[in-house]
C-alpha cells in the first residue's frame, strides 16, 4: 500500500465552457504535457453512508497505471490517498482494516459508478518535475452494477498539486480559472455530485442559517469528520492519537458549554462514549509526553549528576506502560462499545439534536464564551497553589478556548479571547507535566529498593527539578 498527500481545488464549468491558455501557468525552463485518459470508477460504501458522511471515499479504479483501489481520507485542506495496486474486485487487506472501525459492523458494497475521459495538462518545471496537472474531466455516472446507463453526467476542472508544486501554485492556477468563469465546486467529490450530499435534505436541518445552531453544527461535524478520518489514520500506521483525543475534548467541551443548545439525553450518550474513548487515548498519549520531556530532562543532565542506568529505567519502563495502553486502545476500537459510538458520531455529522435554544442569532455564542472564560478565570484565581485545583482551571480554560473557536465565525473578537486562552492552558499544561513527571519518577525511584545509590541521587535531582518547574510556574501565575 502507497500513502500519498493530495492538495487540490474543484471547478464547475459548463460542456461548452473554454479552457483557458495555461501558458503563463508554466514555471521557468518548464514545460506543458497534454495526456487523454479514460477512468473507470466503482465506490463503495456501506448503506447508512458511513464513509460518505465523513467525506471519505472508497474506489477502486480501472484505468492503465492508476489500476487498482484508493481510499481517500481528509485531513484539513489535504486529503491522504492510501492506494493498493490490488487488481481484483476483492477489497485488499489492508484498506479493509483501515475502514473496519468506520463501517461499524455493517457491510461493503458498490453504490456508484463514474467513468471519467479525463484531458491532463500537466505542469512540469525545468528539471521535468510535476508542479501541478489541471484535469478536464467529462464524467458519466451510471449504476454500479456495470450496466451501460447514464443516469447524470457533467464536466469538471481538477487542479492537483504535484511533488515539485507549492501553494502559490494552486492559487495562480485557481485565479486563472476564476477569471475564466469557472465555479468553485459546490461539493466535495465526483461521487457526491453523483449521489447528491450524504446529510439530510434541507427540510430536514436542524439549525437555521445565522444561528448558534449553525456554528455549533460545523464545529461539531469538524470534529467529527476528525475523529473518523484519524480512526482510519491509526489503523494504517499513521500516528494521530494526539489529534483524536484533541479532537473528543472538542466535542465534549462543546456539549457542555452549549448543553442547553443540545438536547440532554443525546449530549449524555455521547458524552459517556467519548469519556470512555478519551480515556483508552489518553493512556497512550500521556506516556508519550512522559517520554518526551523525561527524555529532554535527562539530557540535560550535566556530566557528574547523571548517573547509573536511568535513562534506560525511565524510557522501558514508559515503553511497556505505552505498549500496554496501545494494546488497550487497539482493543478497544474493535468492541461493540466502539461501534456504537461510530454510529452515535454518524448521526450527530447528519444532524445534531438541538433544542430550540440552538434557534437563537449566532452573536449569541459570545455569552457562551464570557460565561466559560469566566468560570475560567475564577478557578485560575481562586486555585493559588493548590496542585488540583490548578488542574480544574486548565480544564475550564480549554473549554472557554474551545467556545471561543466555536463562537469566530459570529464575531471576530473571539479569535484574541481564543488566543489568550490557549496561551494560559499551555502554561498550566507544562505545570501538570512537571507535576506527573515528578509523580513518576517518585514511583520509579521508590520501587528500585535501595538498589544503585548513584540512581538514586540523579532521580532525587530530576525530581526536585521537576518539583521546583511547578512552583515557578504557580509563583509566576501569581504576579
Amino acid at each position: 500500500m502507497r500513502t500519498m498527500t493530495e492538495e487540490e481545488d474543484k471547478f464547475e464549468v459548463d460542456s461548452d465552457w473554454v479552457l483557458p491558455q495555461l501558458t503563463e501557468l508554466v514555471p521557468d525552463g518548464g514545460r506543458l504535457d497534454l495526456q487523454t485518459r479514460k477512468l473507470d470508477n466503482t465506490y463503495f460504501d456501506t448503506p447508512g453512508a458511513g464513509l460518505r458522511l465523513f467525506g471519505i471515499t472508497l474506489r477502486r479504479r480501472v484505468g492503465g497505471s492508476e489500476t487498482g483501489w484508493q481510499l481517500k481520507v481528509p485531513s484539513g485542506t489535504v486529503r491522504t490517498d492510501l492506494q493498493s495496486g490490488w487488481p481484483t474486485k476483492t477489497l485488499p487487506m489492508p484498506l479493509e482494516q483501515g475502514v473496519e472501525g468506520l463501517v461499524a459492523g455493517e457491510s461493503v458494497g458498490p453504490i456508484a459508478r463514474l467513468i471519467t475521459t479525463r484531458t491532463a495538462y500537466r505542469l512540469l518545471n525545468a528539471d521535468g518535475e510535476l508542479v501541478a496537472e489541471i484535469a478536464d474531466d467529462e464524467v458519466d455516472y451510471g449504476p454500479p452494477d456495470g450496466e451501460a446507463v447514464t443516469l447524470h453526467s457533467w464536466r469538471e476542472i481538477e487542479v492537483e498539486l504535484g511533488p515539485a508544486g507549492k501553494k502559490k501554485d494552486l492559487k495562480r492556477a485557481r485565479k486563472v480559472l476564476l477569471s475564466a468563469g469557472a465555479s468553485p465546486s459546490s461539493t466535495r467529490t465526483k461521487l457526491d455530485r453523483a449521489l447528491g450530499p450524504a446529510l439530510p435534505d434541507e427540510e430536514l436541518r436542524t439549525a437555521e442559517p445565522g444561528t448558534i445552531g449553525e456554528l455549533a453544527a460545523a464545529y461539531i461535524a469538524a470534529q467529527c469528520e476528525v475523529l473518523a478520518s484519524n480512526d482510519v489514520g491509526m489503523r494504517t500506521g499513521k500516528p494521530a492519537v494526539h489529534k483524536t483525543r484533541v479532537a473528543a475534548r472538542r466535542l465534549r467541551s462543546t456539549l457542555r458549554i452549549f448543553d442547553d443548545v443540545v438536547n440532554p439525553p443525546a449530549s449524555e450518550e455521547l458524552d459517556n462514549e467519548l469519556s470512555w474513548y478519551a480515556d483508552l487515548l489518553g493512556e497512550v498519549r500521556d506516556r508519550d509526553i512522559l517520554s518526551g520531556r523525561l527524555t529532554k530532562q535527562i539530557a540535560s543532565l550535566p556530566p557528574e549528576q547523571a548517573h547509573g542506568p536511568i535513562e534506560t529505567e525511565i524510557t522501558s519502563t514508559l515503553a511497556a506502560e505505552r505498549d500496554d495502553a496501545e494494546r488497550r486502545l487497539n482493543e478497544g476500537i474493535r468492541t461493540l462499545r466502539y461501534a456504537h459510538l461510530i454510529q452515535l458520531l454518524r448521526a450527530w455529522r447528519a444532524a445534531p439534536p438541538f433544542t430550540d435554544a440552538a434557534q437563537a442569532d449566532a452573536k449569541e455564542t459570545v455569552k457562551y464564551v464570557e460565561k466559560a472564560k469566566k468560570k475560567a478565570d475564577k478557578r485560575l484565581r481562586k486555585a493559588d497553589d493548590d496542585i488540583e485545583q490548578l488542574h480544574r482551571a486548565r480544564k475550564a480554560m480549554k473549554r472557554a478556548r474551545y467556545a471561543a473557536e466555536l463562537a469566530q465565525p459570529a464575531d471576530g473578537n473571539m479569535k484574541a479571547v481564543a488566543r489568550r486562552a490557549e496561551e494560559l492552558q499551555t502554561i498550566l499544561g507544562e505545570h501538570q507535566d512537571a507535576v506527573v513527571s515528578a509523580k513518576f519518577l517518585t514511583t520509579i525511584s521508590a520501587s528500585r529498593d535501595g538498589q544503585n545509590t548513584d540512581s538514586a541521587l540523579s532521580y532525587a535531582i530530576l525530581i526536585t527539578n521537576e518539583l521546583n518547574s511547578a512552583a515557578e510556574i504557580r509563583a509566576s501565575l501569581q504576579k
